[in-house]
This record gives C-alpha cells, structure tokens and sequence, in this order.
C-alpha cells in the first residue's frame, strides 16, 4: 500500500553520503539519523557532468539530461563557436533588459502534480528559472539574476583602491572607490540595470557610520561588523521606468581605510524585474510571510569569494542569513492553512545551498594535505564542513517539528563533494598535442581565443570537447564519417595516458561519448547528439579543471597541471563519475511498504513523489519509483 498524503523534500545540495554516515556514527545529525532506516537511506547516483541544474532538472523531471534539455552550465552555441547558458536561452532587447527562456523540455514535478489537481510549492531548485506556473507556487532558484542580468555581482567598496586590487587581481572589478566627500563622509556609486546607477554616502559619526542612498533619510547606521537589512533601491531606466532592485551592506572596517561590503543588487520579491515567481503573485506573498528575502538564485557570495574580494567571514554571515530565512519560509508555508483546517500543499519540495556551498570554499580547512591548508585558518574557523552539516539536521528538525503526521519526507542531494588538490588545463593539452591552435598570445593566466579555421577539437564547459566538423560548424575542418570516428578515439587514447608529471598519477579516468554521458537509450540516436559534445572527460578524483577554459578559450601558460591554490579548494563537478561523488536519498513514509533505496538514481526521485502522492506519471519518465 502506497501513501496517499502529501509529501516533503528537502533538497540538501552537495551532501556527501560518506560524510553523512561518518557524522551520523558519532551521533551528530540526530534527527537524519531517526529518518535513516536501514534500507531507506543510501547513496544516490547523479548525473554527468555532475553539476546542479543538470541534476536537479533530472530529479525534478525523472529524466536524463539527453531528454529534459539541460545538460551544463556552460555549452557550445549550435552554429557557432560562442559559448551559451545551458540552463536558458537569452535575448537582450533594444531597452538592454534581457530575456530569458527555459531549455527545460518536458514537464517538472511541480507541473505534473498541478495537473492532477494537487499543490505544489517548489522552492528555490536549480534550473527553475524561469519559473512555470503551476497550482501552488514555484519560486525561481538557480539561474535566477540579480538586476544587471547576471548571476550576481556584488561589490567591494573602499578607501584605498589600489591596494585591494592588487590582492585580489581577478576581482578587480568588484573593487569600486570610497570618493572623499569632506566632512568625514565617503560617496560611492551603485550600478543598476541598462547601464544605470545611483549615488550613496557614508558618514562617520563617531564609531559608528551613517549610510545614505541618492539623498534620502538614513537607511542604516552600522558598527564595523554589523550589516544593514535588506535596502531598497529605485533606478530609473529610459524607457521603462523605475525598477527596483534591493541589497545588503556590511561596514567591514572603519579606521584609516574606510571599506563597505555591498552584495549584489537583487529583484525585489514584490516587483521583480524578471520572473521570479510563478504564479507572478507568489513572490510578494512569500514576502509577506518573511520580509524580503534573497531572490538570487545563488543566495551566497561564492564568486566574491572567489575572485578574492569576499573575506570568507563576510561570506558564510550573509550566506547562513539567507539560508536560514528560507527555512523560515518552508516553515511559515508549511504552516498555511485554507479554512477547512488542513494545510494548503500536497508537495512542499524546498532546495538548500547550504553544504555544496561550504565544502566547495573549506575542503582545505581541516585537510593538510591540501595545497591551500593553512594552520591558523583550520584553529580560528574550526570545521566549517561539520558546522554545516550540523545545521542541516537541526534545521530538518524543525521541518519535521511542523509536518503534519502523514507527510512523507524525502531528503535527498544531486552529488556529494571532494577535495580538489590538483588544476588541469584541457584545452592547453589539446593545444600541446597540436589539436587546437590560439588565434592570440595572452599573458599567463589569461585565456586566449581559438583560431576555429585551424583547431579541430576544443572544450567548452565541464569537460565536454566539440570535434570541428565540415557540415556541421562554420568552419569544419574535420571531415564526417570514419575520419570524425578516429579522432574521437585518437583524442580519447591520448587523453587516458596523460600522467601528472609530478605525481606520476593519471589525470583522466574516463572518455565518453556524448550520447552516453548524457543517458540516451540508444546511443547516437538524434536526441542524444543534437547540441551535446562529441566526447566528455572524467578526471580522477583530486584533480578538477583550471579556470579561463569553459568559456572556449586556452590558457596559454606552459604548465598543464598546478596545485590548487584557489579559493574554490572542494568540487563535484570535476568532471567525475557518478560513482566518484553520489549523492543521498533518504525516504521516510509513515504509510508505504519498506523502501529499498539500493541502485537508487536521481531520475527515482520525481516518480517516488508521484507514487507516494498517487498521482500517475506521464510518459516518458525513465525513472522507477523507490516504493
């Protein structure tokens, strides 16, 4: 007998089943240890490459990539040599506003229960932007831009320019001056939409400082650490009027040198610049029930951090703030009830940054063999990646606390994670072995354009490499048929004997074709091949890909293979295999026959919901149901 209540899911990106089981043995996650059974927890097979939109979209659709669309980050435009947004296609209108439409083909979760009459509130999951309306609400997650139509550009704001850009040269332009305005007051500007911008002032009042935007009456005063709530702006864009947009500010330091923390300009819930919610209402009635809350699909500053400009301090403050109002959120949802006194969802299904995030930027911490383990960073920030795992399973706690008794619970992640010791530079290997060729000469560390009428193989995104065919790109030089056939196993073999040169280690523990890493059931059918790569890498474990080559460039430094001396210390995305960094699924159901969660795969997901809510699935979904 199956359940026929409602059910919640609780998506727990990047949690690592070993991690989880080690925690678990010494009695720290308590309340995922009571959810736990044997035979109803256990590891989750992602997808490739195992990135989050493309493993999310497969569970909340329950089908592979080759079939629901979504397939990387970053790809290769059809047609040409540019690189594209995986998760959407976008065209910028003659007012600068871009628009944006879903490369999402077939129905989610969230739309199959809506036709069969049920509710669904889905928060937050990567790939949903932009949101579909369904009998419920969606609310956009990964994918979702802030005001200039990016994934989020924050800002640093200081007294002294220069030297912050000489510490963190890739993030130079993040660093935005702090003009003397007299009087023991600074001026900075604020860049909106369509090239916009508005002015603020910051004044010192004793040891405190006062924040003014574009004139107005005081928005905050702050003490060096404190930050301000969220603060609303308005930038007035030629043709369209006024758009609102809202932020954070931090006063990091306010001595010799004044600095100010801005994140980025966010959409408002109420009156999103672009489509946040759907139904549109759904935003503004969230924010009802919390306040203003982060509309950014990436609800932490990692590429701050990342770039060298966000202490990482500064970063898990804001980023906790963000993830612990969305607990709110489910919470206060949760507890919404029409008037007959039941509650108002069926499949309440609410997507977690949490631990994806801190294991990317602290795999080092506590780990000295890592390139970037730092004694003094290990005492004074602890374990941040036991830290955040403790606060999941409180904050499941509390969810569990507010389920009604017949809500099945579901808590499942799109892959684990792993340190990353070791930068490889794939299409600089293409390049040594005389497969691609620049168009440029570029410093060291800068990626440099592909000379197309000369390459015939290049990468774009996490690891897929596109052969240059006559026929099929603009200037193919590789001839289709036996001789396509035997570069791809030429490239493929050479590929698999590359050794680390100082390690004497393999880097590539795999080559695939793109029709089988993207699941199609038959391999090479049309599905399958339309727009993927023409071969996909899996890099051994502790190796991932160096930065400046997904966008189709080649880093033209001589080293092929360097430490890991970034900010972004841990990773899943690798590229590696599913069986290198598996997710987790968790399956709690007071009214269903004992779960067996063995062979499970994300694709499991979205028909193990349906099953549990009693709800027929459509056609076309590969997965099984778990129960």
């Amino acid at each position: 007998m199956t359940h026929r209540g409602r059910v919640l899911v609780v998506g727990a990106d990047g949690a690592d089943p070993q991690v989880l089981s080690r925690l678990m043995a010494d009695g720290k996650l308590p309340h995922l240890a009571r959810l736990c059974a044997p035979g109803a927890w256990g590891p989750l097979q992602t997808t490739f490459p195992p990135v989050s939109p493309v493993a999310w979209m497969t569970c909340l659709t329950g089908v592979l990539p080759a079939g629901h669309g979504i397939r990387d980050f970053i790809t290769k435009a059809p047609d040409s040599y540019l690189p594209t947004i995986g998760l959407f296609a976008v065209r910028v209108g003659p007012d600068g506003i871009p628009t944006y439409t879903s490369r999402c083909a077939v129905p989610t979760l969230g739309e199959m229960v809506s036709q069969a009459g049920r509710t669904a509130f889905i928060l937050k999951v990567p790939g949903t932007f932009p949101p579909v309306s369904i009998r419920g609400g969606m609310l956009a997650g990964f994918g979702m831009p802030d005001v200039l139509g990016t994934f989020g550009v924050s800002a640093w704001y200081t007294t002294d320019e220069a030297t912050k850009k000489a510490s963190a040269p890739e993030g130079v332009e993040l660093v935005q001056p702090l003009a003397p305005a007299g009087g023991g007051a600074w001026s900075g500007r604020i860049t909106g939409p369509a090239q916009t911008a508005i002015g603020f002032s910051l004044r010192r009042d004793s040891s405190q400082a006062v924040l003014q935007i574009d004139g107005r009456p005081p928005v905050a005063v702050l003490s060096p650490g404190e930050w301000s709530g969220w603060v609303r702006l308005a930038f007035a864009v030629p043709g369209r009027g006024t758009i609102a947009g809202m932020c954070r500010f931090k006063l990091v330091a306010l001595g010799s040198v004044v600095e100010l923390y801005r994140t980025p300009v966010e959409c408002t819930p109420d009156a999103p610049l672009f489509p946040l919610a759907a139904p549109a209402g759904f935003g503004a009635y969230l924010e009802s029930l919390v306040g203003a809350f982060a509309t950014l699909g990436m609800p932490a500053d990692l590429d701050g951090v990342r770039r060298g400009i966000v202490d990482l301090d500064t970063f898990l403050e804001d980023a906790y703030a963000n993830w612990d109002q969305q607990i709110d959120m489910t919470v206060r949802l949760m507890l919404a009830f029409p008037k007959d006194g039941q509650p108002a969802w069926d499949l309440l299904f609410t997507h977690l940054f949490a631990v994806d995030n801190v294991q990317h930027l602290f795999a080092h911490c506590q780990d000295p063999s890592h390139p970037s383990y730092d004694p003094q960073c290990a005492v004074r920030m602890g374990d941040p990646i036991e830290h955040v795992y403790r606060w999941l399973d409180d904050r499941l706690g509390m969810l569990l606390e507010h389920a009604p008794s017949d809500t099945s619970v579901i808590v499942i992640s799109d892959h684990g994670g792993l340190p990353v010791y070791r930068l490889v530079y794939l299409n600089a290997w293409l390049w040594r072995h005389g497969y691609l060729v620049p168009r440029e000469t570029q410093p060291d560390g800068i990626g440099a354009r592909v000379d197309w009428g000369r390459t015939r193989a290049a990468m774009f995104g996490t690891g897929g490499i596109w052969l240059n065919v006559q026929g099929r790109e603009p200037n193919g030089v590789v001839t289709a048929g036996a001789p396509y056939e035997a570069l791809r196993q030429e490239i493929a073999r050479g590929l698999l004997e590359w050794r680390d040169l100082e390690t004497g280690q393999p880097v590539i523990k795999q080559v695939l074709t793109g029709e089988s890493a993207l699941g199609s059931g038959v391999p090479g059918s049309a599905d399958a091949r339309a727009g993927a790569p023409d071969l996909m890498v899996a890099l051994h474990p502790g190796y991932g890909l160096g930065r400046g080559e997904a966008l189709g460039r080649v880093m033209s430094g001589s080293t092929l293979i360097v430490p890991n001396l970034s900010a972004w210390t841990g990773g899943h995305e690798g590229p590696y295999l599913v069986s290198d960094v598996p997710g987790i699924v968790v399956i709690h159901s007071p009214g269903s026959a004992p779960v067996d969660v063995r062979g499970a795969g994300l694709q499991d997901i979205a028909p193990t919901v349906l099953r549990l809510l009693g709800i027929a699935g459509p056609p076309g979904i590969t997965g099984r149901s778990l129960v």
